[in-house]
């Protein structure tokens, strides 16, 4: 849509200060101008939303798409039984080319509903995966996840980095795909592995997408290994930095946290995958008061099982509330923030994640009309305490609308979800034949 846009809206979240009754001017993919009150131009495309709350749209900072495939599939386990016994064996066995084109499409209409503009994602056959996302139009970094015994994409370790510095040097500049790469974690990456994900990393300037001290399990299977902690271990092998998101993040002592600090990493908290699994609780305000970068991430459908990321905002800040006694940690507006600027910095985009001049249009439109969301007093109270991915009217992604009153334009949903629905059935087959 080239047509300059005019977006109307009741309430407007900026990212520093809540407004009421404005338009927003977007032209090129760009915010142009915020405008008191409504504006009319015949030259423009106007949406009048001021029964609705207009916020920055969603930077989820981790997650596994296509695992959509896998949702209810094995439940109510431990992590490491999960991954072993069920996830990893699954993954080498039905995992493929035809699978992600079913799966991750069926991710990418559910973030779509949430108000997700932008994700990480760490997993297999990233060059379908990309199509996708600009089939989208939304904005996604992608690593494919190396790990030590082999991925369903590629067997050997040599041929899995191959792939990810072609795969990079594919997409490097790409406006919808920011290549990276994802090193699963410490416990499934020998060094050797770990410091050559690093040095790509660092060659062509990309994120470095890792697992970090999901379960104390991990912890003591780090330290029994390499006689320290993970941090202190990721640490020693000079692999920390700026361009490291550090997902879970779960476990960390008081040196590793001042580690973090120091080397600027990143966390992605993932507090509903945590609590399915039984992780553990992260420290998250302690992070915060510590002056680490921390974002939000759904994890993947198989450990959720949803993406709904309005969901996780309010179990981020719920979690620790109850976990400190405290019911004025992690505020509404403060996980505002962590979901929409915290996590475009994470992942290096630096004039995303707010609504202001000179940003690009990435913007989610919230309709209060529901019962659930009247009266309206606070509209960020609201959108973290009362509202759900079902309530999402709007999504504008670098000035492109790409929903607008809940219909998707760029995708296909009801094909996409009766393909997913077909494969399913190829699945149970499959499994149920051992």
């Amino acid at each position: 849509m080239s047509k300059k846009i005019l977006l109307y809206a009741g309430y407007l979240y900026d990212g520093g200060e809540l407004k009421e009754h404005v338009t927003i001017e977007i032209q090129n993919g760009k915010i142009k101008g915020i405008h008191n009150g409504f504006i009319e131009d015949d030259d423009a495309y106007i949406e009048d939303k001021r029964e609705h709350f207009v916020f920055p749209a969603f930077v989820n900072t981790h997650t596994h798409s296509a695992m959509t495939g896998m949702r209810g599939l094995a439940d109510d386990l431990p992590l490491m039984d999960w991954l072993n016994k069920y996830i990893f064996p699954v993954e080498l066995k039905l995992v493929n080319r035809e699978f992600i084109n079913t799966f991750f499409p069926l991710a990418l209409v559910e973030m779509i509903h949430s108000g997700i503009s932008t994700f990480a994602d760490m997993y297999f056959f990233q060059d379908e995966a990309a199509k996708w996302v600009k089939k989208a139009g939304m904005r996604a970094v992608l690593a494919e996840g190396v790990i030590d015994f082999g991925t369903p994409n590629k067997k050997e370790v040599k041929e899995q980095l191959a792939y990810t510095e072609d795969f990079i040097k594919n997409y490097k500049g790409d406006e919808h795909v920011i290549p990276s790469v994802g090193p699963h974690a410490p416990y499934t990456c020998s060094p050797e592995l770990l410091k050559k994900s690093w040095d790509i990393a660092e060659k062509y300037d990309v994120p470095y997408l890792i697992h970090v001290s999901e379960t104390q399990e991990e912890v003591d299977i780090i330290k029994k290994r390499y006689g320290m902690r993970p941090v202190e271990h990721l640490n020693a092998l000079g692999v920390l930095g700026k361009r490291v998101v550090s997902a879970h993040s779960v476990h960390l002592n008081e040196r590793e946290m001042a580690i973090f600090k120091e080397k600027g990493v990143a966390v992605s908290h993932n507090p509903q995958s945590n609590m399915k699994l039984a992780s553990g609780i992260a420290p998250i305000k302690k992070y915060l008061d510590m002056g680490i970068l921390v974002s939000l991430g759904t994890d993947g459908a198989a450990s959720n099982n949803n993406l709904d990321f309005i969901d996780e905002l309010r179990t981020a800040s719920l979690l620790q509330k109850i976990s400190l006694s405290d019911p004025t940690a992690l505020s509404a507006e403060e996980c505002l923030k962590i979901g929409t600027e915290e996590g475009a910095k994470a992942l290096g985009l630096v004039d995303v994640g707010k609504i202001k001049e000179g940003y690009v249009a990435d913007i989610a439109v919230l309709d209060l009309s529901s019962a659930s969301l009247t009266p309206v007093y606070n509209p960020i109270s609201h959108l973290v305490y009362a509202a759900s991915a079902h309530d999402i009217d709007t999504l504008i992604v670098m000035g492109e609308v790409i929903m607008e009153n809940k219909k998707i334009k760029t995708l296909d949903e009801e094909e996409i979800k009766e393909k997913a629905r077909r494969y399913s059935k190829k699945i149970k087959d499959l499994i149920n034949e051992g």
